[in-house]
């Protein structure tokens, strides 16, 4: 469906989209979408299609058809062009004047607008700037259209690059895919070949380093052996010449027969030296004795501390920089709760913080002390895409505990370390055999591995009454031993050829009436491998949805299907919004135009570009339950699965559970699981960078 008319009003605008008022032939309409670049006074043919939103009837815009600047709507955009003492009245006596030819004059002959009263010379420069603005801007659209640039990046693109960006992107068009959000490598490529590129050029072979270089760092690693790039580099048909060549670039760290991109590697090597400093910091400020303190949170803590546990709370008490690592069940949160009321009797500023929202509240429940996330202790910036607390500005405190510290990868480890005063002491705690972190850098394992920090291993079993088999079968599973299976106990396996039927029973009528526990809730989580297959994260989410959700009111928004009542996880960091990778909530309300979803207590907005990010999430892949606990967790053990079958992954799922893991499916694949420790490891600068020291 088309529709036409001038654009009367811009009533909205953000980088990509805009909602305008457009006078049509016979009334006046609300229309959206990627128009952002269209101005008031403009005559416009757009196509797209009707929906009702919250505010009405309105035109959802799929295409510009069509855009000028009619002598009709001149004087509205001389008027609405923001030059000041320029208003509908000038804009009136300009277009009474010139009629048709208005728009000739003021890009060929703006000295001609002085001849009217009101208008000085500077007023006409400033009028026939705006207007040859608009112009090269519009060129430059259709320009960017031409190579098939989807219209919101190409609004980001013209207001990056301005009038230079035909230029930028003529003379290297895979710069968009470094600079530019939507726009990858191939994307470029293609570009490029539209602007006859050649394929054997310094510039293709640079970006596709980097885009392979990107790609390993999204799986965690922050660099690549030369040979094995070269090798994913010569398969783009470009010479060995052109990729040395490109890889003496200053964006790449070359050394040893590795390399990475620039960034990771300072990033990794600022992390080292901070940590040395840390070191060194020991014997040159000397640290106030808490022994007093010590003694009186020990006679009246509520649990009596063995040896092992009084060993690591002093060491913690007496050190500037302390891991402690340990399964579930080993007594972390009684030592971090400990060791915070000893700090907190002597008067120190002690801080808890998580890597996530889900595990920040969790741990405040634990200890009783407010812990924050690490972005929002160090008062992270969405705008800038950075921290307020850094070395110029550094937190006031005097002992930091991170928990969940598995998680935290390459960047938000140097924030940390860039933000805390040399003589605060700095506490680091979590399970090293847990998955790494989502981002680059393996930070826990390689300070751990390295040998150079103290680090207390807990391995002891504490927790006796709640989730006792559960803990112990994570010790079995981190040693390589098949777990202990009771049916009708607190750990149980299921032996099905199809484990689907049973995993839905479990999750929607079993378990909840056996422990009491609402099935609709964050309590009970269906925890798999692998997002494909028959027992896959998707098949199991649409059957989950129908069976606990089935009567909830449909919700389409973009290209977005849910249900109100849903539960729902985000897939990426939010910044804006302060919702993190992982958090799962439930949908409370929407429409077309916006969903209402809780997080934890917290109502959040979704407009239609957020929602992208958001899914289903009555199942879950083992990554996206890092940092989470559930009352009780079902997990599909399928040789289907059995190329993410690892140890790591086994303990991860098993580990997340306080009462119960019901896992279902085939026994031998389950101890392929437990048996296979090959996962893929980590390449990593920090962990060399350490070895060095």
């Amino acid at each position: 469906m088309k529709i036409e008319g001038e654009v009367e009003k811009k009533i909205y605008e953000a980088p990509g989209f805009a909602v305008l008022l457009i006078k049509t032939e016979g009334e006046t309409v609300k229309a959206s979408g990627e128009i952002d670049f269209l101005n008031e006074g403009e005559y416009v043919v757009l196509e797209g299609r009707w929906r009702e939103g919250k505010y009405g009837r309105e035109f959802v815009v799929e295409e510009v058809i069509h855009h000028e600047i009619r002598a009709t709507g001149i004087e509205r955009v001389i008027a609405s062009a923001g030059i000041k003492g320029v208003g509908k009245a000038t804009a009136r006596k300009i277009v009474e004047r010139f009629g048709e030819e208005t728009l000739n004059f003021i890009l060929n002959h703006p000295e001609k607008l002085e001849e009217i009263r009101g208008i000085t010379r500077e007023k006409a420069e400033k009028i026939h700037q705006y207007f040859s603005e608009m112009g090269k801007k519009r060129e430059t659209l259709i320009f960017l259209s031409e190579l098939t640039i989807p219209p919101r990046v190409a609004s980001r693109i013209v207001e990056e690059y301005g009038e230079e960006a035909r230029r930028i992107i003529e003379e290297n068009p895979y710069r968009l895919s470094l600079e530019f959000k939507g726009i990858g490598f191939k994307k470029a490529d293609q570009i490029a070949r539209k602007l006859g590129i050649p394929l054997n050029s310094r510039e293709r072979a640079e970006a596709a380093a980097i885009y392979f270089l990107e790609k390993e760092a999204s799986s965690g690693d922050t660099y690549m052996e030369i040979e094995r790039l070269w090798e994913r580099v010569a398969d783009l048909e470009i010479q060995r010449e052109k990729f040395e060549e490109a890889i003496s670039s200053r964006q790449f760290q070359v050394q040893e027969g590795k390399i990475g991109l620039q960034k990771y590697f300072r990033w990794e090597l600022e992390i080292a030296e901070k940590l040395m400093e840390k070191v060194e910091a020991q014997n040159l400020l000397p640290l106030e004795d808490l022994s007093d303190s010590f003694r009186d949170v020990a006679n009246s803590f509520p649990i009596e501390l063995d040896d092992l546990q009084k060993k690591a709370i002093e060491n913690a008490l007496s050190s500037r920089f302390l891991i402690i690592s340990g399964g579930p069940g080993t007594g972390k949160t009684t030592i971090i709760k400990f060791i915070g009321l000893v700090a907190r009797a002597r008067g120190l500023r002690v801080k808890f913080a998580a890597p996530t929202g889900r595990a920040a509240k969790r741990l405040t429940e634990a200890t009783g002390f407010e812990a924050s996330t690490i972005h929002r202790l160090l008062e992270f910036d969405p705008l800038t895409m950075d921290f307020e607390r850094n070395q110029a500005r550094p937190l006031e405190v005097d002992l930091l505990i991170l928990d969940e510290a598995s998680m935290i990868d390459a960047w938000l480890f140097r924030a940390v370390l860039r933000a805390l005063p040399s003589g605060a002491r700095l506490i680091l705690v979590g399970d090293k055999d847990q998955l790494p972190s989502v981002g680059p850098g393996n930070i826990l394992s390689d300070i751990i591995s390295s040998g150079l920090f103290k680090t207390i291993f807990l391995k002891k079993i504490y927790r006796q009454r709640e989730g006792s088999l559960i803990a112990q079968n994570a010790q079995r599973i981190r040693n390589g031993l098949i777990p202990y299976t009771e049916r009708g106990g607190e750990f149980e396996f299921f032996p099905e050829k199809d484990p689907f039927e049973k995993i839905i029973k479990l999750a929607t009528e079993e378990i909840p009436e056996r422990l009491g526990l609402e099935p609709l809730t964050e309590e009970i989580q269906v925890i798999a491998p692998m997002y494909k297959g028959e027992a896959g994260v998707e098949r199991l989410n649409k059957a989950l949805q129908e069976k606990l959700n089935p009567d909830g009111r449909e919700v389409k928004i973009g290209r977005k299907k849910f249900r109100i009542g849903d539960k729902v996880m985000q897939t990426y960091n939010n910044y804006f919004k302060e919702v993190f990778n992982g958090e799962i909530g439930r949908i409370i309300d929407g429409n077309r135009e916006s969903l209402l979803v809780n997080f934890y207590g917290r109502e959040v907005v979704y407009w239609e570009e957020d929602v992208e990010d958001l899914t289903l999430s009555y199942a879950i892949s083992i990554h996206k339950s890092q940092g989470s606990e559930y009352s009780a967790v079902i997990f599909p053990a399928v040789k289907q699965h059995w190329i993410m079958l690892q140890r790591n992954l086994v303990y991860t799922a098993v580990t997340r559970a306080r009462k119960y893991v019901g896992i279902v499916g085939d026994f031998d694949a389950l101890k392929w699981g437990v048996k296979n420790d090959r996962p893929l490891k980590r390449r990593t600068w920090l962990k060399i960078l350490l070895q060095r020291r």
